[in-house]
């Protein structure tokens, strides 16, 4: 009776294991989308990948008697390391937009053309078909891109027409375009 009981509970935990792990590959899919579109993502990724170690690191300096002798506890401190370098930029970025507020922000408008994308290339006598729209523009002297799929927002602008965007100014001060 023990045994069933045990056993009913580890399946009960590695199946919410396998839910929470597809759970958060589903928000990753949809978080890439909001990286396009966010000005400085690549500092925004860096700085939660710091900020995720540095936390991560002081946890481990509170508990360090937990974690001696060190060389029977690799396997935590290397699973640790790997799932904080893999979860902050997801955790950043969601933080930053969920935490912001919605400004609009004035643009110079350069160009806005559908472009089309394959994951494995374009075949020779494939049909082309439209994923979205490019949006380019520039921001005080910056040239910026950005992707949406919707619809063609912009289609009588001309190029140096300024535009205002609805960009979410995060708690952490990156912009994130609210166009979809």
């Amino acid at each position: 009776m023990a045994d069933d009981t045990l056993s009913w509970k580890f399946r009960f935990i590695a199946i919410a294991a396998v839910l929470g792990v597809l759970g958060v590959i589903r928000l990753y899919t949809l978080e890439f989308g909001v990286f396009s579109n966010t000005i400085h993502a690549q500092m925004l990724v860096g700085l939660s990948i710091l900020i995720g170690l540095v936390i991560s690191g002081g946890l481990f300096y509170a508990f360090r008697a937990r974690f001696l002798p060190l060389e029977l506890h690799l396997p935590e401190f290397f699973s640790v390391l790997i799932f904080t370098i893999f979860l902050s930029p997801l955790l950043g970025s969601l933080l930053n937009r969920g935490l912001g507020r919605t400004e609009y922000h004035s643009f110079e408008f350069l160009t806005e053309k559908p472009y089309t994308s394959s994951t494995y290339g374009m075949m020779l006598h494939q049909r082309i078909q439209q994923q979205g729209y490019l949006l380019e523009v520039r921001d005080q002297g910056a040239l910026r891109q950005f992707r949406y799929k919707s619809q063609a927002y912009y289609p009588l602008t001309k190029p140096g027409d300024p535009i205002l965007l609805p960009m979410r100014v995060g708690i952490f001060g990156f912009r994130v375009l609210l166009l979809h």
